[in-house]
């Protein structure tokens, strides 16, 4: 997979509110739409890249 440059910007919090030290917690790359699997239905999902330090991956909500 390539990762391309996000046509939208934003700015990423922690859950403590503070940005996150990536960037100058700028979200500014993604993976073009990948196709998951989730309790048997199909969906469609860009995915932000960041570095994330010793974990593979974190999944979150936009509206989280």
């Amino acid at each position: 997979m390539t990762c391309q440059q996000k046509e939208y910007l934003y700015l990423l919090n922690i859950i403590l509110g503070d940005l996150i030290n990536y960037r100058g917690g700028i979200i500014n790359l993604e993976i073009g739409l990948v196709i998951i699997k989730i309790e048997g239905k199909e969906v469609m999902i860009n995915f932000d890249i960041l570095l994330l330090g010793n974990n593979e991956v974190v999944l979150g909500m936009p509206w989280l």
